[in-house]
């Protein structure tokens, strides 16, 4: 899979211009977290927003809208995937419901580093 730059050109168009807004990569494609939560992305030739279970139902089913589905069978029922055809005032409109949802979600904790001494050994096992 590899995010085309017209899909990270829109990505990057209805980013919310907010001094919270994190950019980093997640499966190497552009995505944006708020308190360590991912709140919008790329995937392959789409967008995806964190907007919440109900409004995703709300959502899915609209043209070029439907739950994001990672993997087969394994849908992120928080997450509306979004083609990037659709007009970018809804792009906009969408990355800035979900910063807010994704906002007043508990920060996600930090992972602690594992020593690549213990990893190799654990690995080994």
């Amino acid at each position: 899979m590899e995010v085309t730059p017209d899909v990270v050109a829109a990505y990057e168009a209805a980013l919310p211009a907010d001094p919270r807004v994190e950019n980093k990569k997640m499966f190497g494609m552009p995505c944006a977290f708020v308190n360590r939560q991912m709140f919008f992305g790329t995937f392959d030739g789409s967008v995806v927003a964190r907007v919440g279970p109900a409004r995703v139902e709300a959502l899915a089913g609209q043209d070029g809208m439907r739950v994001f589905t990672p993997m087969v069978d394994r849908p992120w029922r928080d997450y509306v995937q979004v083609d990037v055809s659709a007009a970018p005032a809804l792009l906009k409109g969408l990355a800035a419901e979900a910063l807010a949802w994704a906002a007043k979600l508990p920060p996600k904790a930090k992972k602690p580093k594992v020593a690549k001494k213990a990893k190799k050994a654990v690995s080994e096992e």
